[in-house]
């Protein structure tokens, strides 16, 4: 049941994915895409291994459901928050993001009934920091990217 519940999830954002409207260009996502994941897996193997701030399970079925989300879900969000976040509304585009990481407290709270994770010494304001965290890093990576190819150099 968990796999079912994560992947249909996961197709819920992908389907938001594909018909908001982009600032970033398709090598910029592909870019970004791989830089969050890399970062929220770090971030999740400090808590999860270091800290023992949270468990997963060992069965199969909530093991692949959590890989869902880590390896697809996670990294896809935040491109969409990043791409949200580069619009010039003053208003909407924070009141997404907060809708965005109040949709993660709820997906942490439903991870944790189907028993795809246990959380240790963990709560609702971890849970705040660490997605507003991941917005925040996903904002600037995709300023850095964007910034960085707009040099150009003077030929001789």
């Amino acid at each position: 049941m968990s796999v079912g519940v994560c992947a249909l999830v996961t197709w819920i954002v992908l389907i938001i994915f594909t018909v908001m409207p982009k600032k970033l260009s398709e090598l910029d996502m592909v870019f970004l895409y791989f830089v969050n994941t890399i970062f929220e897996l770090s971030v999740f193997s400090i808590v999860h291994i270091n800290l023992k701030w949270l468990t997963v399970s060992h069965r199969v079925e909530e093991s692949f459901a959590d890989l869902i989300l880590r390896l697809i879900m996670i990294p896809v969000v935040f491109i969409i928050a990043t791409n949200i976040l580069l619009y010039s509304w003053k208003f909407l585009k924070w009141m997404i993001l907060i809708g965005i990481i109040i949709f993660f407290i709820m997906l942490s709270f439903l991870l944790e009934k189907l028993g795809v994770i246990t959380l240790h010494h963990w709560n609702i304001f971890y849970t705040i920091i660490m997605f507003s965290s991941y917005a925040v890093f996903s904002r600037l990576m995709a300023w850095f990217i964007v910034n960085a190819g707009r040099k150009e150099v003077k030929k001789i």
